[in-house]
């Protein structure tokens, strides 16, 4: 048996797996880890999703310049402050000889106000060719590579004079108008405003390894550039990691209708627009032919031959017409030849290049691109940019393939089916893949910003990274973001991350998208709390509210990710009155004690038996404690910036502050009249009766008329929740109630913490960009 050929070396590659991004535009600084395949961006609307995608085109991805608006607002002021100095300049600086320090004290100040962004690979030792440029020391056998990209005005002295005097020229004539004047240039920022080329370019610098986020991110601390650190070639960057981009407005639907083909009046449709695309850089035939498919180029010159002598044939009988005028004459060329140039992507650039046959290998049954559904033009459109970045990313114009890919989808959930939403991520790190075995070292990684639970919840938590808002404040005087790798929102408590991470799978709840959360105890509650906000809250209602059908019994699992979103929480939960009892006694016959739910008739030595209320917040055993509580007790707030306002039932006075133990007990008690006028004998405006209600409500109401007294009120209500009482069917006959504007008032513990929730979210400056 011969012997077997020996494994030849696999390289796991490079990935990116950390990304710093600092003052741009409103994002302070922002800390990112990159999972090595795919890494999910989620997080309340403008939270700053977008800028990171956009931060990343920017300093990586060709063809996107900076701006003057993605300079951090925070800055502002130190560069306003610039242009006032150089406003007072009299002659050119370059003409003057004299001390620099003062120069390069400004290049300082305006180099420390400009964007930047930290690149984190983590190299195996045989991608040294890839990474020697940016290693910090001699000896290195794999790990974390470190890369600054920073936005340079002005990488020298004499460049900041050049800056300054043009800022000089342009403000000269109009410094002199007053502080209401708009004339160009208001000021530094507006002058970059129209001539953002003065904004200089990007800058790679190398970082030092000793000191980096993957290995020991506790030790980790943002690096401080030199002033005299030297620049590495980006053509170095470009060879270690390529970037593209799908944007989120991908010309759908009526968009659509605006384009037009260069070659005639239908528009192009989005996929044949990628066809074309793809065409014109991987199948034209070059001047060398190379990388071009052998076939495609027969093909081409076979019809072009043909069509050159269809031509000639066509025109003979026109061209002997000439010959009677005397052309062509002695001296004049004696023969017309045609010679067509076929353009393969010109063979796709007209609106029905693509089509699709309504029936399996039919050619009859035809329809063209733009009339089938925007939802499947989406994704041909998405899947086929997605291959066309491969097939670019492996066969460059020039030298070998990146071995980094990064792509960057924003929200491609637009128009998709929920399924299709589901199993994007996945299928979507497929199509960049590279498949060959010789390319294994060859990563791929996705960056996808979303709103999609259904995109989101389809990965684990490890994927998920959650973008967040800071509000301004004293030591922030400028609102930021951070972002919270969710994946390890749960630490080593893997019982409770699996609990959340099914629950937000199977109830496709938005929390990781709205601006503030409720959780409510069952059903009733999940019906009727929205349909009070829509009618006695407003505000509220105009507001991005996730609301979470989570009991008591479990809402506490969830205080870790509650604790890192740090959105307003409303938690509204039942009191639970029980009693303490015999349990059964353990194996070795230790007695032990169980709360059992009772009706609260107001006897003495009840318990709060709700975990919650126990576990989290206020953490009081006692019933009677839970009677009148504190504002301190009601809102939890041990966590900075993160507020969390517990509701539960209350004495309600309309019932000579009888204490309901569920919501149904108080939203009767606080309804009593209401509920037993439903028994009274009733006519319509035709005089024929109206019947009594039946079911879960008509013996709730038959309660409410036959009772004497709270008390007993109370201890008949629980002894019907306790039984075969249908809640569902219940909350359905009240929503249909409000629905229909009775009069039916929001218990008050409810009420009390929507107002406050209504409150937190009043608006205030702090929208992000």
């Amino acid at each position: 048996m011969p012997e077997a050929a020996p494994a030849s070396p696999v390289y796991e590659g490079i990935t990116l797996r950390f990304l710093e991004l600092c003052q741009f535009r409103r994002l302070g600084k922002v800390q990112l880890d990159i999972d090595k395949k795919t890494t999910i961006l989620v997080g309340a609307n403008n939270s700053g999703k977008t800028s990171v995608l956009a931060a990343l085109r920017h300093f990586v991805a060709d063809g996107s310049p900076f701006g003057a608006f993605d300079i951090s607002l925070s800055q502002w002021p130190k560069l306003r402050a610039l242009g006032k100095s150089w406003e007072a300049l009299t002659e050119d600086p370059l003409t003057i000889v004299g001390p620099e320090e003062l120069w390069k004290e400004q290049l300082q100040t305006l180099l420390a106000a400009m964007p930047t962004l930290d690149l984190w690979f983590d190299a195996e030792a045989g991608m040294y060719h890839y990474v020697a440029p940016f290693l910090s020391k001699f000896s290195w056998k794999g790990g974390a590579v470190g890369v600054r990209l920073r936005l340079e005005p002005a990488t020298s002295v004499d460049e900041l004079k050049q800056l300054a005097w043009a800022y000089h020229s342009a403000r000269s004539p109009v410094k002199d108008m007053g502080a209401d004047s708009l004339a160009w240039p208001i000021d530094l920022l507006d002058f970059w405003l129209r001539e953002p080329s003065k904004l200089g370019q990007v800058r790679a610098y190398k970082l030092d390894a000793t000191n980096n986020p993957i290995a020991g991110f506790a030790a980790y601390a943002t690096q401080a550039l030199a002033a005299d650190a030297c620049p590495i070639e980006r053509k170095h960057l470009s060879r270690l990691i390529r970037v593209d981009f799908v944007a989120a407005q991908r010309g759908l639907g009526s968009e659509e209708a605006d384009s037009r083909s260069a070659s005639g009046p239908h528009r192009v449709g989005m996929f044949s627009n990628q066809l074309l695309k793809f065409a014109r850089q991987h199948l034209n035939v070059a001047s060398t032919g190379h990388g071009q498919r052998a076939d495609l180029i027969k093909a081409v010159a076979e019809a072009q031959r043909d069509l050159d002598k269809k031509i000639h044939e066509a025109i003979a009988d026109s061209v002997e017409e000439v010959r009677e005028l005397g052309y062509p004459g002695l001296h004049d060329p004696q023969e017309i030849r045609f010679r067509t140039r076929i353009q393969t992507a010109d063979l796709l650039d007209h609106g029905t290049a693509v089509q699709y046959s309504m029936q399996k290998e039919s050619f009859e049954e035809l329809l063209p691109e733009f009339s089938i559904g925007l939802g499947y033009q989406n994704l041909q459109s998405l899947s086929y940019q997605l291959v066309s970045f491969k097939a670019a990313r492996l066969k460059p114009e020039t030298g070998s393939p990146a071995p980094v890919h990064l792509v960057m989808i924003e929200e491609p959930e637009a128009h998709l089916h929920v399924q299709v939403q589901r199993i994007f991520p996945g299928k979507a790190h497929k199509l960049i893949s590279p498949t060959d075995k010789d390319a294994s070292a060859l990563k791929s990684q996705l960056l996808i910003s979303t709103h999609s639970s259904h995109l989101a919840h389809a990965e684990n938590f490890d994927r998920l990274r959650y973008v967040r808002r800071i509000a301004k404040s004293a030591a922030n005087p400028m609102p930021t973001t951070e972002v919270v790798n969710l994946g390890q929102v749960f630490g080593d408590d893997k019982k409770t991350r699996q609990f959340a991470e099914r629950y937000f799978r199977v109830q496709h709840t938005d929390l990781l998208f709205a601006n503030a959360a409720i959780f409510v105890e069952g059903v009733a509650e999940r019906m009727l709390v929205p349909l009070f906000i829509e009618r006695d809250f407003k505000t509220l209602n105009s507001r991005y509210v996730s609301f979470l059908d989570i009991g008591g019994s479990h809402a506490h699992r969830l205080k870790p990710l509650v604790e890192k979103l740090r959105i307003p929480t409303v938690i509204i939960t039942d009191i639970d009155p029980s009693e303490e009892k015999e349990g059964k006694p353990k194996k070795n016959g230790e007695p032990t004690k169980k709360l059992v739910a009772v009706a609260n008739t107001g006897q003495a030595g009840l318990y709060c038996g709700n975990p919650t209320l126990r576990s989290w917040h206020p953490k009081l055993q006692q019933l009677d404690d839970f009677k009148s509580p504190t504002d301190a007790q009601l809102v939890w707030n041990e966590t900075a910036d993160c507020l969390v306002r517990f509701a539960w039932q209350l004495p309600v006075a309309e019932a000579d502050g009888g204490w309901p133990s569920s919501f149904e007990d108080s939203l009767v008690l606080t309804n009593v009249p209401w509920f037993k006028g439903l028994m009274d004998e009733k006519f319509d405006e035709n005089g024929v009766e109206i019947e009594a209600p039946t079911g879960a409500l008509g013996s709730v109401s038959k309660r409410a008329a036959e009772a004497e007294s709270f008390p007993e009120l109370l201890g008949a209500l629980h002894t019907l929740m306790h039984s075969s009482f249908d809640k569902g069917d219940f909350a359905a006959s009240i929503f249909e109630m409000v629905s229909s504007d009775e009069p039916v008032v929001c218990p008050k513990y409810i009420a009390d913490a929507l107002a406050w929730l209504q409150a937190q979210l009043e608006p205030n400056q702090d929208s992000m960009v």
